[in-house]
């Protein structure tokens, strides 16, 4: 048994280098190439969840989370209708250090993100790195070339059912309703993926993990509740990101051949920053943190919501009107598209 999924592990590497050096764009094949070095090395050093939690002194929350990866992956597929998947079935211990970096960016007088092109994946608008240094240079030059960027730390990935996906040990510490979001969302993109369309897809998977949660926490009251709070203060936050993107590109539009087009923009950001003190938000939650962000990454931290957030009235609509929100129906008819 391990010996296969050893050979099915080298064979699915092996495929993924020969397409690499068969594309003749040389900086990608090398990026490419880094990317697969970095997951092998956590594949490599991953262990089962068992034994995790057996040679590490865990807290509550950390137990409860481990002991609830199996009971997730068992509802996705039989509640769910999810495709089922070796995903989450063994853990790697990051020691409390951030693993992979995501850069994302935009136009800087357009909220049009910027696109990578990569074999299989088709365009995509992030670029992830297991190295810092790399994703930093990446940072730098699309500065440089004019591009608002972010560049941000991500606890979780999906490489869409080409290898088993680890958990990542830093996500135990999560409350149990985002833990269930996190592997519901994750384990989704093995159900669906369509090339070129990240929008629709992280939408998509948003959307299923957020209902997929709540319908499997329905008897822990207690947990609903907390995730329910937990998710009122990013909602409110979200939809108010979400419209104001409209509005930010109608501003662009007016400002696009004003000669002081720069300083507008700054003053736009910063009041659209200022009007974060109006929301009904708690006072848990960081606003300052929120204003920061949208001072320094400016439009690619727009971009970055409207890749998650904006579909999702949307998609409420379709759940509620063709699917009679039933979230399994739902699940099927895409995981057959």
């Amino acid at each position: 048994m391990i010996f296969f999924r050893w050979l099915r592990l080298c064979l699915n590497f092996l495929l993924a280098i020969v397409l690499f050096l068969s594309l003749f764009n040389l900086n990608l094949t090398v990026y490419l190439l880094y990317q697969a070095y970095g997951q092998l090395n956590i594949i490599i050093n991953t262990q089962s969840l068992s034994s995790f939690q057996t040679n590490n002194l865990l807290s509550v929350n950390q137990k409860t989370n481990c002991n609830l990866v199996s009971e997730i992956k068992i509802f996705s597929v039989d509640s769910l209708k999810y495709k089922p998947t070796n995903n989450f079935n063994s853990i790697y211990n990051q020691n409390n250090a951030p693993v992979l970096w995501v850069v994302t960016a935009s136009e800087p007088y357009q909220l049009k993100e910027y696109l990578w092109s990569f074999p299989l994946l088709g365009k995509l608008s992030y670029k992830g790195f297991f190295k810092k240094n790399l994703a930093q240079k990446e940072f730098i030059s699309l500065k440089s070339k004019g591009y608002d960027v972010d560049l941000r730390q991500v606890s979780a990935w999906s490489t869409l059912g080409w290898l088993n996906d680890p958990l990542m040990s830093s996500t135990l510490n999560y409350s149990k309703g985002k833990f269930c979001n996190l592997l519901f969302h994750e384990l989704f993109h093995s159900t669906f993926y369509k090339p070129n369309n990240v929008n629709l897809n992280e939408n998509l998977a948003e959307f299923i993990a957020h209902k997929a949660t709540i319908q499997f926490l329905k008897t822990d009251t207690a947990s609903l509740n907390q995730y329910l709070i937990e998710t009122k203060n990013h909602q409110v936050f979200e939809n108010f990101m979400v419209k104001q993107s409209k509005s930010l590109n109608s501003f662009y539009d007016s400002i696009i051949n004003n000669s002081n087009k720069h300083a507008l923009k700054l003053a736009k950001l910063q009041n659209l920053g200022n009007q974060l003190n109006t929301l009904p938000l708690s006072k848990n939650f960081n606003i300052s943190k929120r204003k920061d962000l949208i001072n320094q990454s400016k439009n690619a931290y727009f971009v970055d919501f409207l890749q998650y957030n904006s579909l999702q009235d949307s998609l409420e609509l379709v759940f509620n009107k063709f699917y009679n929100s039933n979230l399994a129906k739902m699940v099927q008819d895409l995981k057959g598209k």
